[in-house]
């Protein structure tokens, strides 16, 4: 299995088609904003499935993901994770909206706000993976859970585990208003997925 074994090469590489992809996402979420959004240089790491929940402070932490399949060349998942405070943020950017404090509950206008988003993020990342490789990757319609990061990230881990027990992070700061959100993108492959990607830039897997 993929283990994390990277090269510099190899991590430069991931983290150009992360730069590339948040390019293309920040641009296209300022026109759905409407403000000149800002999305900082991602960070590209590799942690194992256990390791990830502390990224948003833990298993219990409510957050919300948004995921999506992909298929074609390279096959796996990929989400869109923010915790609970940075969603409400994010969503109310969007539709102009205050929230209560205390407030828990996303009713259908906040999850396709923050459905949006996320698909843009995610579509932008594998577009990008696409356009450098010239491997074909297809995308499902992304879908909405709000609930413990714990319960979240096991996801890929049942769905995937048999061929990956780790996943690419991608750190995903960007400033609304000089107001920081945090979110991150996890990227699970399997390594046969991953061969493809670094054989068709010229890297040995």
């Amino acid at each position: 299995m993929f283990d994390g074994g990277l090269t510099s090469e190899k991590l430069n590489v991931l983290t150009e088609i992360g730069n590339i992809g948040a390019g293309n996402a920040t641009t296209s979420l300022s026109v759905l904003l409407h403000n000149d959004l800002r999305m900082e240089m991602p960070v590209v790491k590799i942690l194992e499935f256990d390791d990830i929940p502390e990224l948003v402070g833990g298993a219990e932490t409510v957050v919300s993901a948004v995921i999506t399949h992909f298929t074609g060349d390279v096959s796996g998942m990929i989400l869109f994770v923010l915790e609970l405070e940075e969603s409400k943020n994010l969503a109310g950017s969007m539709l102009n909206k205050k929230y209560d404090e205390g407030f828990t509950s996303f009713d259908h206008m906040d999850k396709s706000a923050l459905k949006e988003v996320g698909n843009i993020l995610m579509s932008s990342y594998l577009a990008s993976i696409s356009t450098l490789t010239n491997l074909e990757v297809h995308t499902e319609p992304p879908a909405i859970c709000v609930d413990m990061a714990g319960s979240v990230l096991d996801l890929p881990l049942i769905e995937l585990g048999q061929v990956a027990d780790n996943a690419l992070v991608i750190d995903s700061k960007f400033m609304d208003k000089d107001e920081p959100i945090d979110g991150f993108l996890m990227f699970v492959a399997d390594d046969e997925s991953y061969k493809k990607i670094f054989t068709s830039l010229g890297l040995s897997f």
